[in-house]
Order: C-alpha cells, then sequence, then structure tokens
C-alpha cells in the first residue's frame, strides 16, 4: 500500500456575491420636496393593509410608484416596509426571491441569516420547500410587514407569477402585499375580490383633481385661473405625467394659452415638449448627458462619466436630481439614479433620432464600465443591445460558473436565450457554456448536439473562463458527469489531466477531481485519495467540486477505517454547504451522503437512515443529473438499511444500482466490491437470492467480461492484467459459483444477481 497522503485543510472562501444591485433596488425613493400632497389616495392605502393585496395598476405616468412611497414616507401605517424595486433579472426565480427574503429581513422579519442564499440555491423549489419558511417566519412577525413590489410588469417569468401566486394565497393577516403595475398581474385577482381581499387604485382613482392640479401648478410658480385649471384637467383627463408637463410649459412660456392635449393624444405631446421643452432647455453637455444616460436603466455619475466619454457627470446628476422631478434618486446616499420611465422612453426616442451612429458605441462602453466593476448582469445585457453578441458570449462564459455555483444557473440560461442562435452555434465561448449548461441540467440530447457542433473548434483556446481549450472543456463535462460510463469518463479525464496542467485554474481541479472520482469507482483508495487531496490544495476548485471531493474523501478514510479523518471531511463538506445555504441542490446533496456514512459508522443508524432519506428526496427530484452520486448515495443507504436490520430496503437498494451499473463490464471494481459486502451485511452473501462464498470485485468484473465472446487474453487486456491473473480469478469464480463452464458461472452469477 502507498503512503497515505498528507492532510490538508484548506478553508473554503466565502461566497462571492454575484449581484451588485442589491442596495439600490431595496430602496423607495426618497421624498422630494415637489410631490403633490394626496391624502385621499393615502387614506385608501391606510385602509388597504386590512386586505392581502394592493393593487396600484395604471399606464406609465400616473405617479404609481410615488403614491406608495408617499405612504410609506408618511409613516400613517404601524406596519414596517420592505420594498423591492423589480427589474428583468428578477425573472430569474432565484435573485427575486434572494432580494424579497433580504427586504423582509430588514423590515423586522426574522428569518435565518442565510434564507436569502437558501432561496438562491434551490430556486428550483421555492413553492413546494422555501415558501411556507417565509409564510411561517412571516406569520411569526407581531407587528406586521407591508411588503411592496414595484414595477411588477416587468416580471413575465410564468415561473415567478405562480410562485408570486401561492405567496398571496397564503399569506398570513399580519402581511400584506402592494404591488404597482402597468397590467394587471397573473394573480387569480377574481378570486382575490370576491373573497375581499384585494384593494385596488386604477388609473381613475390616481388622476389629478382640480385641487391637486392646483397645488402642482402652485408649487412650479404657475396662476392658473379657474377656467384654464378645468380645461387642463379636463383635456388631461387628470394623467399626472401630462399635467405636470403643461404645468412645466405655461411656467416656461407665459405667453402660451395651449394645455396638454387630450390624454389620447398625450405620448405625442409628451414626446414633443420632452424634447422641445425639457431637453433642449438644458446646455449642451447636460443635454448630451440626459440623452447618453437614457441607455442605462440606472445610472451613477462614474458610470456617466465612461459613457459619454467626459468627466464632470456628478454635478450634473446632483442638479438634475434637485431641480427635475423625471430623474429619480434610487438610495439616500445620492450614488444612483434613474429617469422616471415615461421620461426615458421619450429621451431614448430622441436620442436615436440624433446620436442613432453612437448608440451601439455608447452600450458598449456601458458594458465596459460594468464588465470592470463586476455588474455581469448589466455588462452582458448591453453587449446584447450594442449587438455585440460574440462579445456577449465571452463576459458569459467568463463568469457561468460563479452563477451556477451560487444558483443562479436560471440567470445564465436567460443570457443565452438573448444571443443570436447563429453565434451560439459558431462561436466557441457561447457554444461551450451551451454544453455545460446542458451537462449540469442533464438534459444529454442538448449536449451531445452542441458537443457535435464543438468539434471543429477544438484546438480554439484559452477560453474565457481559462479551461485550456474547447477539447478540455468537451473533455471535463465527459469526465466530471461520466454519462457515457467509466471508459469515456477515463478517457476524458486523462485527456483533462493532459491538457490542464495549471494548479491555479478551475479546469485544473476538475480535471484532477475526476480522475480521483474514477479510481474510487475502480477501487483504488490511495490513488484517488492522493488526487482528491490535489484538489483541496487547488483554490480555484469551486464550492460545489470541494463538496463532492470532501464526500469522496469521507467514503474512502470511512473504508479505510479512520473513522475520525471519515468524520473531519464529512463535517468540512457539510460546512460549505451551510455557508452557502445550497442544502436543497443535487450538486451539494452528495454532503448528505457523507454525513450519512460518518453517522452510520458511528452507530447512529436512526439518525443516518433519515439523513439518507432527506438526501434521496432530493435526488429523486432530479433524477436527469449525472448518476454517479446517485449509486453513492443508494450504497451508503442501501448500507445503513443492512446494518439496521432492514433487508428487504437494502435489497431494494441494491437492486436499483445494479440496474444502474448493469451496462458497464470495467472500471466499477470498487463499486461491485462494496455492492458484494452490503449484501454480505443481509445474510444473503453475494447474491440477493442467498447462498454462496462472497465473490471479490476482480471476479465480479472477469464474470461480466465472461459473458461475451471475449476469450480469456482478451479479458485480460480489457482489465489490464496477465492472463494467468486472469485465469486464477476465473477458477475461484467457478468454484464458488459450483460451475463447471463459462456458460455456468455466468447463469449463476445471474440468479444470485451478481451480474
Amino acid at each position: 500500500m502507498s503512503e497515505r497522503p498528507e492532510h490538508v485543510v484548506l478553508l473554503e472562501p466565502a461566497p462571492r456575491s454575484v449581484d451588485q444591485f442589491l442596495e439600490a433596488k431595496l430602496h423607495r425613493p426618497p421624498a422630494r420636496d415637489g410631490w403633490v400632497g394626496r391624502p385621499r389616495l393615502l387614506d385608501v392605502l391606510d385602509r388597504s393593509v386590512s386586505r392581502s393585496v394592493t393593487l396600484v395598476a395604471a399606464p406609465a405616468g400616473y405617479g404609481k410608484t410615488t403614491v406608495v412611497a408617499q405612504w410609506l414616507a408618511s409613516r400613517r401605517g404601524e406596519r414596517a416596509a420592505a420594498w423591492v424595486s423589480i427589474d428583468a433579472g428578477d425573472n430569474d426565480p432565484a435573485r427575486l426571491w434572494a432580494h424579497i427574503a433580504t427586504a423582509l429581513q430588514r423590515a423586522g422579519c426574522f428569518l435565518a441569516p442565510d434564507l436569502p442564499m437558501f432561496l438562491v440555491a434551490a430556486s428550483a423549489d421555492v413553492r413546494t420547500r422555501l415558501l411556507p419558511h417565509l409564510l411561517n417566519a412571516l406569520a411569526a412577525t407581531s407587528d406586521g410587514i407591508t411588503l411592496v413590489l414595484d414595477d411588477f410588469h416587468v416580471l413575465v417569468s410564468p415561473e415567478c407569477h405562480e410562485q408570486v401566486a401561492f405567496l398571496v394565497e397564503n399569506l398570513p393577516p399580519s402581511t400584506s402585499l402592494v404591488i404597482t403595475s402597468r397590467s394587471d398581474p397573473r394573480l387569480r385577482l377574481g378570486r382575490l375580490r370576491a373573497s375581499g381581499g384585494l384593494a385596488e387604485l386604477r388609473a381613475d382613482d390616481l388622476a389629478f383633481t382640480r385641487d391637486e392640479a392646483r397645488e402642482l401648478a402652485a408649487r412650479e410658480g404657475v396662476d392658473l385661473s379657474d377656467a384654464d385649471l378645468d380645461e387642463l384637467v379636463v383635456d388631461t383627463e387628470g394623467w399626472p405625467a401630462g399635467l405636470y408637463l403643461s404645468v412645466l410649459l405655461r411656467a416656461h412660456d407665459d405667453s402660451t394659452s395651449t394645455v396638454a392635449p387630450h390624454a389620447r393624444t398625450a405620448n405625442r405631446f409628451v414626446g414633443t415638449y420632452v424634447t422641445e421643452e425639457v431637453v433642449s432647455q438644458h446646455p449642451p453637455p447636460v443635454r448630451d448627458l440626459i440623452l447618453r444616460a437614457s441607455i442605462l436603466e440606472r445610472f451613477c455619475a462614474p458610470l456617466c462619466d465612461a459613457v459619454a466619454g467626459r468627466s464632470g457627470s456628478a454635478g450634473t446628476l446632483a442638479a438634475l436630481a434637485r431641480e427635475n422631478l423625471f430623474v429619480v434618486p434610487l438610495d439616500d446616499t445620492g450614488t444612483w439614479f434613474r429617469f422616471h420611465h415615461l421620461f426615458a422612453a421619450v429621451v431614448r426616442s430622441q436620442l436615436e433620432a440624433t446620436l442613432g451612429d453612437d448608440v451601439a458605441e455608447m452600450h458598449g462602453r456601458a458594458a465596459a464600465w460594468f464588465r470592470a466593476n463586476g455588474y455581469v448582469d448589466d455588462a452582458v445585457a448591453h453587449l446584447v443591445d450594442a449587438g455585440d453578441h460574440r462579445a456577449a458570449a465571452t463576459v458569459i462564459q467568463e463568469n457561468w460558473f460563479d452563477y451556477y455555483d451560487v444558483g443562479r444557473s436560471g440567470t445564465v440560461r436567460a443570457w443565452m436565450r438573448a444571443l443570436d442562435p447563429r453565434v451560439v452555434a459558431t462561436d466557441a465561448a457561447a457554444g461551450v457554456t451551451a454544453a455545460w449548461l446542458a451537462t449540469v441540467r442533464g438534459d444529454r440530447p442538448a449536449q451531445a448536439q452542441h458537443m457535435q457542433a464543438l468539434e471543429p473548434l477544438a484546438d480554439v483556446g484559452p477560453l474565457p473562463d481559462g479551461t485550456h481549450s474547447v477539447e478540455s472543456a468537451v473533455a471535463l463535462m465527459r469526465a466530471s458527469y461520466g454519462y457515457g460510463g467509466p471508459g469515456d469518463m477515463a478517457r476524458a479525464a486523462r485527456r483533462a489531466v493532459e491538457l490542464e496542467t495549471d494548479p491555479r485554474t478551475r479546469g485544473y481541479a476538475i480535471a484532477q477531481h475526476s480522475l480521483g472520482h474514477l479510481a474510487y469507482l475502480d477501487g483504488d483508495l490511495d490513488g484517488a485519495m492522493a488526487l482528491l487531496t490535489e484538489v483541496r490544495r487547488c483554490e480555484a476548485a469551486p464550492a460545489t467540486l470541494r463538496v463532492n471531493g470532501l464526500a469522496l474523501e469521507a467514503f474512502i478514510e470511512d473504508e479505510r477505517g479512520d473513522h475520525e479523518r471519515s468524520r473531519e471531511a464529512a463535517e468540512l463538506a457539510a460546512a460549505i454547504v451551510d455557508a452557502r445555504a445550497m442544502h436543497e441542490t443535487p450538486q451539494m446533496s452528495i454532503s448528505l451522503t457523507a454525513l450519512a456514512q460518518v453517522q452510520a459508522s458511528a452507530g447512529a443508524l436512526d439518525e443516518a437512515m433519515a439523513t439518507c432519506r432527506r438526501g434521496l428526496s432530493i435526488r429523486r427530484r432530479h433524477m436527469t443529473y449525472a448518476p454517479w452520486m446517485t449509486i453513492h448515495h443508494l450504497t451508503v443507504m442501501a448500507r445503513v438499511a443492512a446494518l439496521s436490520g432492514d433487508t428487504p430496503l437494502a435489497l431494494e437498494l441494491l437492486d436499483e444500482i445494479d440496474d444502474l451499473v448493469s451496462g458497464y463490464a470495467d472500471g466499477v471494481a470498487g463499486v461491485r466490491a462494496r455492492l458484494a459486502a452490503i449484501r454480505s451485511l443481509t445474510g444473503a452473501g453475494a447474491s440477493s437470492r442467498g447462498g454462496g462464498e462472497q465473490l471479490t470485485a476482480r471476479e465480479v468484473d472477469v464474470l461480466r467480461l465472461l459473458q461475451g465472446p471475449l476469450s480469456l487474453r482478451e479479458v485480460a487486456g480489457e482489465l489490464y492484467l496477465s492472463p494467468n491473473t486472469v485465469k486464477s480469478h476465473t477458477r475461484s469464480a467457478f468454484r464458488k459459483l459450483g460451475a463447471r463452464s463459462r456458460a455456468e458461472a455466468v447463469e449463476a452469477a445471474r440468479r444470485r444477481r451478481i451480474l
């Protein structure tokens, strides 16, 4: 036996945040001196807290966000408020619920500190497994909470709508939900109305009254006669944006007697007014900044400097925020802003008309700034808007694993859907990302299709994520997920190790881990441990790989009889999962397998079985996922069942494992030896049907090849053994099975379910 490798403990780095806009999204707009008081609407909102849901729905320019922010700023209610501004990225359930959970925590809802990350990691099970935790926490909040979801119309994901609908249907009385939207959300509103659970503010409610219009005019220093005021309110139908623009027009041009046109033609009026009376009234540098910043959903001074190609944006933004109600601060520090949605739409139209040739370049500059500052979501979006899909594919490939490693694969899939399919089919970075996504989801037909498309690009490299080449990336996928069986895994792993030689890279860690896993499957515990220890040293190893490696170490040390080291490895794996709150994900559930093994070896069989059942429930929900970790889990669970005296369950699990590995003739000697040992614990020896001396793992491998037409010399070649060794294994197997020929031995082995 080779010397045991040194014991290495490498602390797991803290998980990297991949959502830099979290803070701005969780702040309601600060109170503004220019806001018109609207006590009649605040009274309605005060009464609405007794309902489950308050819907504030109206087209752009009706002040939906403003009136809810006014209500919260007035502190008229006793409940704390949690605010989330919805953006396009929230169509990934992981991101949406992480933001909602964080906002609720800050509003006083007592949640586990890691629940936002937990929600991220288990996004596939939000409705059935995670929302109940959130609802229980809300029910326990004695003072009550109001949750505001602003700009809900941006949320188009059916999955997210179903999850929010579940939340609504189960809200405790202490919680109310306020939704602002340009359209009715798909939340079974009819049922809510019928049950008295819905309060509504519509365009007619939000329209300015005569008194509110007078206050607006007075705040802008415009004195209107009663007749002019009546005409203004009638012609705009109280549309707040139209009224505001009309008042500003009069403030800048005392000679005009024209009021805003009827609301049916209001958009044309807004466009003309914003272009001629708002944007054009500013000095050229300010006007230019407004136009260029209009491509941005949110902006800060350094970002505007980058897009405009010059400095000095900070003072301009501060002045615009003070003077112009169309610039909305997004935080209390005056760092981030956005334009009013209606204003932004008009200015973008003007931008296309005046600087259309520069728009793509501006998107490119914005993408470069976002990328340099860690805002990957926005960098990808602006590269797509710039039409530079290959550059977007590069950024995606560079970052996709970081998102996958914290449970944000839904965001990566959305990015890939935004790319031109022709780019995905021909670009190396895009094709590799698409192949990885298919691999980690267990979509084998899509994986095969993408890998075939990558064959002509095999020599392209290095890739943006640090992988040596396209050939290496494909080898890593085949080696680490093993859909092609141990033989294919071994060939791919050996090639990946040849290509990935830099120990500072993730590709190196994956290659070494894959080879170590193969050694464990084949029963080479020393070889496996040496490779897995190398992975543990690699700082670039992702969390999912560390957990898998530590779980394998726990299995190996348990087989060696070093239960203390086995326990330590399992605890380190659990610590990584705890830090990332990814307990419910298939890629992390192997930590439960390791824990169950440790518990069983310590004699805590009931606890071990409970842990096994929890892990199995996760794996059953992801049956398309890579089969090998499922095999390991079933093996541990079968051992626990056998030790507990539950022979029927143990044999049932062993039969399932047999089905999973039945097609593999080599590379699984370790697996078969473990199964044989468990069968012996059941009292059935090497067979679930009883009788006979136990066969060794190598004897089983020889028998499996003897099922076919291979000669003993050819069997020796397949197993890398000498012909004499194969003859010895064959004679021993025949004796144990009571067989006198090859055919009798194979038949006896099949009867005893060894084959």
